[in-house]
């Protein structure tokens, strides 16, 4: 098992070699994306969505989302999330960040702000304050780059946590009876590197655009997110 981890990193510390979109940290291929929008589902039954919109204006690109989905556990609340967040890029450079998001009732929200001449980030939210390098990454799906970042920044609450990513394989993935050519990861995702606990999420990113376009786990049931819509500048 451990042979096989090891050999998985290989691969992987190989693909930033041939492909250099994983070894450069930007968002420049996204400029002509309009729209997309996933479908968010536990155990095959949809129970909401996020929809990310892209606006270029001039050296600014501006993402902005919109995530709503509740599901339930033996007829009780088990997760109500309605949210939104607002992204700022300037020359394919994350310079702003923020996010207001109701989690079953409670208030959450992220605000952060790029100071380049120390090359990190300020961050207020409702469960970080303080400072973090510039090359974290705050964990959208929409962004391939969270497939190379050791250093996640929760969009939520600005919390942090570190992941180790791992190649699986390559696979076709059928949506919507599309078939897509894609590689598949496992990130695992932890709140301190040594801890014992830690999240697993598998991630099938589009070999062509570039674009993830499934992202599963479970807790408390199966978890998926799935690219339903792209919507393109004409």
């Amino acid at each position: 098992m451990g042979n096989q981890m090891k050999k998985n990193k290989l691969i992987f510390f190989l693909i930033f070699l041939i492909y250099p979109f994983f070894s450069y940290s930007h968002v420049n291929h996204y400029d002509k994306i309009k729209i997309i929008e996933m479908d968010v589902l536990r155990n095959g039954k949809k129970i909401g969505y996020n929809k990310y919109l892209f606006k270029k204006q001039n050296n600014l690109l501006i993402v902005k989302n919109e995530v709503n989905f509740a599901t339930k556990l033996i007829g009780i609340n088990l997760l109500n999330v309605n949210g939104s967040s607002v992204e700022t890029y300037k020359n394919g450079r994350l310079i702003k960040f923020k996010s207001y998001t109701t989690q079953n009732n409670k208030e959450k929200y992220n605000e952060l702000m790029l100071n380049e001449e120390k090359e990190s980030f300020r961050i207020k939210g409702s469960s970080f304050n303080g400072s973090v390098p510039s090359a974290a990454l705050v964990g959208n799906w929409w962004n391939h780059s969270i497939l190379k970042s050791e250093m996640i920044i929760s969009p939520l609450s600005g919390s942090l946590k570190f992941q180790e990513v791992y190649f699986l394989s390559k696979e076709i993935l059928k949506i919507n009876g599309d078939n897509h050519n894609v590689s598949r990861f496992k990130i695992i995702m932890k709140k301190n590197i040594d801890d014992k606990k830690k999240e697993e999420f598998n991630v099938w990113l589009d070999e062509k655009s570039k674009i993830i376009l499934k992202v599963s786990y479970s807790n408390f049931g199966d978890w998926e997110y799935i690219v339903t819509n792209i919507e393109k500048l004409n």
